[in-house]
């Protein structure tokens, strides 16, 4: 059969996908098999796309802990130009792993010719990136922002400094805890600076 004929077994996963009998099919068959497997799941709610918690849900019981549980590869499909080649090179890079040439590598350094992440970006004119301490996580990240661009200056101050240019905004379940940052972007909508929000999934 072709699963037994692959080297490399993909697995595109939606909503709906454990329902189907032949796909069924191919998964026990895989795994009978022994067969390396990449997971790609799907990320755009109007194309199917749910979340793993969903996905597992919809799989048989007996087949769960062999898909969800097993560390294979995971790569989520973005249909966003610049976000799919990064899930373009996810995959390539998973299948090129299980190939005996590159099997003995943990990882792969893979580009793609014009994207992004290959160019050097940076700012035409100075950044100064505001990120309040009452704002957990913050600093943080734009830590990680200047240390990838250049032009980017960070602030921690107390309160937004005159100099700033923008205002990151890392959102995640305890970012409205303390108070007083709802009062400072209040004050930074009202002044009109330019916010950047960062959204921890």
């Amino acid at each position: 059969s072709y699963i037994g004929r692959s080297q490399v077994i993909l697995f595109f996963l939606s909503k709906g996908y454990f329902r189907s009998k032949n796909c069924l099919r191919e998964i026990r068959s895989s795994l009978e098999k022994g067969k390396p497997i990449i997971l790609v799941q799907e990320a755009d709610p109007a194309k199917g796309g749910g979340t793993l918690e969903e996905l597992r849900s919809e799989c048989p019981l007996d087949l769960q802990t062999a898909i969800f549980d097993a560390e294979w590869p995971l790569v989520v499909w973005m249909r966003i130009e610049e976000f799919q080649l990064v899930s373009l090179k996810m995959i390539a890079e998973a299948l090129l792993l299980q190939t005996p040439t590159y099997s003995p590598a943990k990882a792969l350094s893979l580009t793609v010719p014009g994207e992004v992440q290959g160019q050097n970006i940076g700012f035409a004119k100075p950044i100064v990136l505001w990120a309040s301490p009452a704002n957990q996580g913050a600093r943080r990240m734009a830590n990680e922002l200047a240390d990838s661009f250049a032009g980017i200056v960070v602030s921690d101050a107390a309160e937004v400094p005159d100099h700033a240019t923008h205002m990151l905004l890392y959102l995640c379940e305890s970012t409205f805890a303390d108070d007083a940052l709802a009062e400072q972007v209040k004050a930074v909508r009202e002044a009109r600076l330019p916010i950047v929000m960062a959204h921890e999934n």
